[in-house]
Parts: C-alpha cells; structure tokens; sequence
C-alpha cells in the first residue's frame, strides 16, 4: 500500500503501456518488481500529454502505435496486479481517454483488478470532489497533484480531496529535466505539510541516486520514471531493471 508518513524514502517507477510494446510492458514491471520497486505507475498512453516532457511525449506515441489504449492498460493491470500482489499499482492517464471510456465504468473496473490510486494531472480538483463517495467505497485512491504555483486555499482543498498521498510537481515545467532541492524546495514542501498528514511523493526531475538523498527526509516516496523510460528506451527492459536494482540498492544502503 501507499507508505505513512515520514516513513522511509520510496521509490515510484513507470511503465507507459504499448512502449516498447505491450508484450514487453510486462516483463519490464517484472523486472522493476525484481529490483525492489513496489509503488509502479501505469500510463495510458495519451497524444497529448501536456505535463510530460520529450521522454515520455515520445514514449506515448509509441505506445500508442503499438496498442496502447485504457483497455490494454486495464487489461495488463489485471494481469500485473494478480502476478505482484506486493505492488502498490496507480493507473496514471490524463482525462480525455478516461472521459470517453466511462468514468465511473473506469474506476469499478480498475478497483476490482487491484489498482489502488489514479493520477490524473488535467483533472481539477472541483471535478473530482463529486466523485469522492463512489472512490471511497471502492477504495480507489485519488492523487492529486500540487505545484509551486499553487496558492494556499487550492493546497488546503486538493489535499482535504486526496487521498493515498499527493503527488508534488517539485518545479514548473515538464517531466524529466534538473530539480533543485534546496532551501526554497524544503520551504514549498513545509508549505504542504500544513495541509495534510498525507505521505507526499515528489515528481518532476528525479533521476540521480544525489536526487533520491537529497530527497530522503523531505518526502515518503520519489517518482523516478523518465530517467528509467530513457534507460529502457536506449539499453532495453532487463539492463532498465539492473540499473534501477542499483538505485534501489543505494538509497537502501543510505
């Protein structure tokens, strides 16, 4: 499940369903799973991922000539959930394809296989209050997102509407570049703290083992996935999962 509060540091990886393939999709979680990763994002791939930067831009739209779609990403899901009961798996897409598959069809579906959370990054926070009864009562975790930008008011309602943890856009910008995690970072994070007592998970530029330490203490799980797409993308499945054992490795020994 999602870790408590000031537990220690974890890690969050990705898998865009259809990139490389869908075939390899699973035997990448695997491997992911191998090297000690228990909290694993699901993307549906989308043509139009507005957040993500030029890695997962391009590894949507492989995905997407490769099958990817929220019926394959449901259908891995149910398969992955049942082989890693020990995986916390959160079905990460942004609305537009959830919208036209059937919202509430969506989160039945997606609780009874096993998934646990949703990030939907375009999904306003007064769109998701209605919602929240029928989330509960299936246990679907929603996991919004708060950026630097975000004022006071909105922090306090997304994070009375989150549930599972929330999700920190840790600078303004896209996926996959350079994070500063200085005192202007720790200060934004306090800044949340006062919201919640909800673990946070920081996104948006985590790609190093320095990243991951000087995260360690800030927050209770870090998002590390374009820097593995990447490595998936350039070394293939089995040398991503090595690299990733490595890091899980390090972090631990820290």
């Amino acid at each position: 499940m999602f870790p408590a509060q000031y537990e220690n540091l974890q890690i969050m990886s990705h898998a865009v369903i259809g990139f490389p393939s869908l075939e390899e999709n699973e035997k990448a979680i695997a491997g992911l799973v191998d090297a000690g990763v228990h909290l694993i994002e699901l993307q549906v791939p989308f043509s139009d991922p507005v957040a993500d930067g030029h890695t997962l831009v391009n590894a949507c739209y492989e995905a997407l000539k490769h099958g990817g779609s929220v019926q394959a990403t449901l259908d891995l899901a149910e398969r992955v959930c049942a082989r890693h009961p020990e995986v916390t798996f959160v079905l990460m897409s942004y609305l537009n394809p959830l919208y036209r598959y059937g919202l509430e069809r969506l989160f039945t579906t997606a609780a009874a296989i096993g998934i646990k959370g949703m990030i939907i990054p375009d999904w306003p926070v007064e769109e998701i209050e209605p919602w929240l009864p029928k989330l509960d009562e299936l246990g679907l975790s929603p996991i919004l997102m708060v950026t630097p930008n975000t004022a006071p008011e909105r922090v306090r309602r997304i994070a009375k509407a989150s549930r599972g943890m929330i999700y920190v856009v840790s600078r303004m910008g896209v996926t996959g570049h350079e994070t500063h995690w200085g005192e202007k970072f720790q200060n934004y994070i306090d800044r949340i703290r006062q919201h919640t007592d909800l673990p946070l998970a920081v996104g948006f530029g985590v790609r190093t083992p320095d990243d991951l330490k000087a995260l360690a203490g800030k927050a209770e799980v870090a998002a590390f996935c374009s820097q593995y797409i990447e490595w998936q993308r350039d070394d293939g499945s089995e040398v991503a999962a090595s690299k990733m054992k490595s890091i899980v490795q390090t972090m631990a020994a820290n």
